[in-house]
């Protein structure tokens, strides 16, 4: 697999998290779904993430529809998964502050990239017992096809004409692309 699943909580990887049967921290019972979010161009209006820095506030980066969603299935007692391209420190503190189960991301000389995405997302589901069919990805370009086609509810996010055409044929929701901001 292309990836490193991480636990943002514990800094390992995801078996250091709980198990499908447990609830997890806030969770009502065990998890039945999980939500994946592209962050860079979905959850945050921004291209890439600065590793070597903390750069602009990110309340001023969040792409609000799509931080919404991120907080329903939270209050579903979803599991939280962010998937980058960007290495694990990029991410971090991210993952943390928007309480993210798991971190879908790059390792030296395996990027997270195109259909990395969706074997990473089918790997995550296969290990939690976690059925496609009741999950959800969030994502704003065509390489990102791999990850929206592992779920059962797809979600597209901006104006990609290919994802555009993914998403008419499958009757796959849309979110409106998030407005550049002056930083």
């Amino acid at each position: 697999m292309d990836s490193h699943i991480y636990g943002p909580a514990s800094g390992g990887p995801a078996s250091d998290s709980p198990g499908p049967d447990s609830p997890g921290p806030g969770r009502p019972g065990p998890v039945t779904a999980a939500a994946f979010f592209d962050v860079e161009g979905t959850l945050l209006a921004a291209p890439a993430l600065d590793a070597d820095g903390p750069g602009p506030p990110l309340g001023r980066l969040w792409h609000a529809p799509v931080l919404a969603a991120l907080h329903e299935h939270a209050a579903r007692g979803h599991l939280l998964v962010l998937v980058t391209p960007s290495p694990a420190e990029a991410v971090t503190a991210l993952a943390r502050e928007l309480r993210a189960d798991a971190v879908l991301c790059a390792r030296p000389g395996a990027p997270m990239r195109g259909q990395g995405k969706g074997y990473a997302a089918r790997a995550l589901l296969r290990e939690r017992a976690l059925r496609a069919a009741d999950c959800y990805a969030y994502a704003d370009e065509a390489a990102d096809l791999p990850l929206l086609a592992e779920v059962g509810h797809p979600v597209v996010v901006g104006t990609d004409p290919v994802l555009l055409r993914h998403a008419r044929r499958g009757a796959w929701a849309r979110l409106p692309a998030p407005v550049p901001r002056e930083m």
